[in-house]
């Protein structure tokens, strides 16, 4: 008899637990479509495709570099305004609340961070743009430089993100120069053949070598490599006005695509 009531009960708490289980799921489900749909207050993931939608089609977004001013200056998103994820909370009254807010760093750490600080702060659109600046140069998204401001601060250079194929198709091209500005022993190791070698601790002190009515594109290891960028902006702070940092993998991802490379 015992038996009898036992094996009920099991199929009951059974069924409960099952249907406790989907009822979860479905709730999570639907908050998760909530929020996407814009609809609920959360950090929402934002491609670096849709940011530079927003941006071409000049829709009404603030966008927020979380990331040094050295950094900043290396090379931002147009528009952006900066405020280190260190100082945010103390400079939230310089955010819009009734914009979205699309932020982002270097690769994405820092502002998932900064995302959750204007989160805890009350503002409710908050975008975090996945990859990071990293991921929009490898787009080959363009990425503005300010040079030496004029008295009526007007004056800002551009450097142009330039893909590995698309940095190919204007090789041996007379009008544009590729610049390598690694380390000497990086350079006899493998560098696009017929490339010019100035490493960027020596390039203020040899811009005599290079014209400026050429296109210059500078390169060195890829993403993980800042030097080129910072080469990028000396040459445009030297009144160079065709200057190019190659993206993606640089001088590897040449290579690796069997391009030209000389030891």
């Amino acid at each position: 008899m015992k038996n009898k009531i036992f094996m009920p009960l099991i199929i009951i708490t059974i069924i409960s637990m099952c249907s406790f289980i989907i009822n979860g799921c479905k709730t999570a489900e639907e908050e998760t479509l909530t929020i996407e749909n814009g609809t609920a207050s959360g950090i929402t993931l934002i491609s670096v495709e849709e940011v530079f939608d927003v941006i071409e089609n000049n829709e009404d977004y603030f966008i927020l570099d979380v990331r040094t001013q050295e950094e900043y200056d290396e090379g931002h998103i147009e528009g952006a305004m900066n405020i280190p994820v260190d100082k945010l909370e103390n400079r939230l009254d310089e955010l819009p609340e009734d914009k979205p807010i699309i932020v982002y760093c270097r690769s994405g750490i820092r502002s998932n961070n900064a995302s959750n600080i204007l989160i805890e702060n009350g503002f409710t659109r908050v975008y975090d743009m996945d990859g990071g600046i990293l991921e929009w140069i490898d787009k080959g998204y363009p990425v503005v430089l300010y040079g030496e401001t004029t008295a009526e601060g007007e004056n800002s250079s551009e450097v142009i993100s330039i893909s590995v194929d698309d940095s190919y198709e204007h090789y041996g091209d007379e009008d544009y120069i590729f610049l390598d500005v690694r380390s000497l022993s990086e350079y006899e190791s493998g560098h696009i053949e017929g490339a010019l070698h100035i490493p960027v601790s020596e390039l203020e002190d040899r811009l005599d070598e290079l014209t400026k009515d050429k296109h210059i594109i500078a390169y060195c290891n890829g993403s993980g490599c800042e030097r080129s960028g910072r080469a990028a902006i000396i040459l445009v702070n030297n009144g160079f006005s065709h200057v190019y940092d190659m993206a993606g993998l640089g001088v590897i991802e040449w290579e690796q695509k069997g391009y030209p490379i000389e030891k």
